[in-house]
């Protein structure tokens, strides 16, 4: 998802990813479909018919998400004679509505994070036969269709893909004055940081420096505010800690007693580097929304963002004075992973990285409407080939890659003119993320959006010093405890055991 989401979000797939074609030299084999082969393609909707059908249909607020909606529901009139009645609602009231909306026969079509498919699965339309088999679909890639899917049966229209990388000022870690003061100053070699604490210690040397333009630089830009979206960004960091590699049956919980594992020792470790980097933002940085951080590193404020697509796609936007400054590469890993079977920290001497598949929007047709292949025929349209290689290249849409030819190296090259280095750096990095076998998924769960927002405000509260770190996720597993107790422990293990075959590369 992007992800921008407004003022949050928290997604998540059940999927189990399989390795994504591969992309040689300049470009890759993936093929899409042609408008000539794509029913959803704008020729395919002119030749409908839908004057005198009005579609309900609920979307996130503008930009992120509502404006490419808007965009294409405008389109999509004029193509089909359609009227479509868009309700746009703010990311701490989405969950609310859907969930409102679709229990009251409200909307004809919705957009929504992909993370709450258990709670509104009963609700939706499973996607026609016509779509599966189209070539459209055909190019999703395998962990986007399983996104889709509960069980064998897929629910969810794939509009977006999602993903946390590192994406960093590369103009900056490869100026040969700064490696030489950098060297100077720590002993060590400036280089892409590989662990949380070498990219806090970049980030500290960089930090209030002045560039050659007279304008100041921070070390990093993330989401500090306590919505949604700062649970998200601490599961990230969490992840290289706590995620073991040998050590499966659960992340968030241990699947058989579904006792929480947020507050031990692999949390509270990455929790102590988040207090630590506290002073490395820019000004205003210690309650920076997603918003505000894609603007931040896209405008040239900070040297690091860690987070989804796009900051980085809107450094890289024409016209910017990044564009073409930035690389991509998988965010920070970890030595010392915590071994919660043995009770012990384990030292590797490989750096365990381990990507962070978070969620992405996501789209479906209620069981209830009336329209259902008006509906089915707009979600397709949507997305069609052209409408999401175009929404791709806008930061601020949230639209990003799910396809297999969305990583084409030579797509990002000659459609969005990036340089070759920065298009490859991006393309590996999502295929690096696909080839993992040790990955933390979102809380796919039932009422996982309290369970993240409970996450969230332990966060924040060691993060403006309230509480240690301990502390504040000994109340958030608490907080976590009790939640699932009310919701039904049973029916949460069966939910959280999708998450953790995915998660342990099943």
């Amino acid at each position: 998802m992007n992800r921008m989401l407004a003022a949050g979000s928290t997604l998540g797939f059940c999927a189990l990813i399989t390795v994504l074609t591969a992309v040689p030299a300049l470009g890759g084999t993936a093929t899409e479909p042609t408008a000539a082969s794509d029913p959803y393609s704008s020729q395919a909707m002119a030749k409908k018919n839908y004057r005198g059908i009005t579609l309900n249909v609920l979307a996130l607020e503008k930009p992120v998400l509502g404006e490419p909606v808007e965009l294409h529901a405008g389109q999509f009139e004029k193509l089909t004679g359609a009227k479509i009645n868009i309700h746009f609602v703010p990311f701490d009231k989405l969950y609310q509505e859907l969930l409102y909306g679709l229990k009251h026969s409200k909307y004809d079509v919705v957009f929504y994070g992909s993370m709450w498919i258990a709670d509104v699965l009963s609700y939706l339309e499973p996607i026609p036969r016509k779509m599966l088999d189209s070539a459209q679909y055909q190019d999703v890639l395998p962990h986007y269709k399983n996104i889709a899917s509960w069980g064998a049966v897929a629910y969810q229209v794939p509009i977006d893909g999602d993903r946390h990388y590192l994406q960093y000022r590369r103009d900056l870690l490869e100026d040969p004055a700064y490696r030489a003061d950098f060297k100077k100053k720590t002993g060590r070699d400036l280089e892409v940081p590989k662990t949380w604490p070498e990219l806090q210690a970049i980030a500290r040397f960089f930090q209030s420096r002045k560039l050659s333009n007279g304008r100041p630089i921070s070390g990093i830009a993330e989401v500090t505010v306590s919505d949604a979206l700062l649970g998200n960004q601490f599961i990230k960091r969490a992840a290289p800690y706590a995620k073991h590699p040998r050590v499966k049956g659960g992340f968030y919980f241990d699947l058989k007693s579904m006792e929480p594992l947020i507050n031990t020792p692999g949390f509270v470790e990455a929790l102590k580097d988040f207090v630590a980097a506290q002073d490395l933002y820019p000004p205003g940085g210690r309650s920076f929304t997603f918003p505000q951080v894609i603007h931040s590193f896209g405008s040239g404020e900070a040297v690091f963002s860690d987070s989804w697509d796009d900051p980085f796609i809107e450094a890289m936007e024409p016209g910017n004075p990044l564009r073409n400054k930035v690389a991509a590469a998988l965010s920070p890993g970890s030595r010392k992973v915590w071994n919660r079977k043995a009770g012990k920290w384990d030292t590797f001497t490989e750096v365990n990285f381990v990507p962070y598949i978070v969620y992405g929007w996501t789209s479906a047709v209620p069981r209830s409407t009336p329209y259902k292949d008006a509906a089915f025929d707009f979600l397709g349209f949507y997305a069609n080939a052209e409408n999401h290689r175009s929404d791709m290249l806008v930061g601020h849409f949230g639209m990003n890659p799910f396809r297999s030819s969305d990583l084409d190296v030579r797509y990002w090259v000659e459609r969005a003119g990036w340089d070759e280095d920065v298009a490859r750096s991006y393309v590996e990095t999502l295929e690096q993320m696909s080839k993992s076998r040790n990955r933390v998924l979102d809380l796919r769960i039932h009422r996982g959006q309290e369970y993240v927002y409970i996450l969230s405000v332990g966060v924040y509260r060691a993060l403006t010093g309230r509480d240690s770190p301990q502390v504040a996720l000994d109340t958030v597993a608490k907080r976590w405890r009790q939640l699932t107790q009310r919701v039904g422990l049973d029916m949460q293990r069966e939910a959280y055991s999708h998450v953790v075959r995915f998660e342990d590369g099943q």
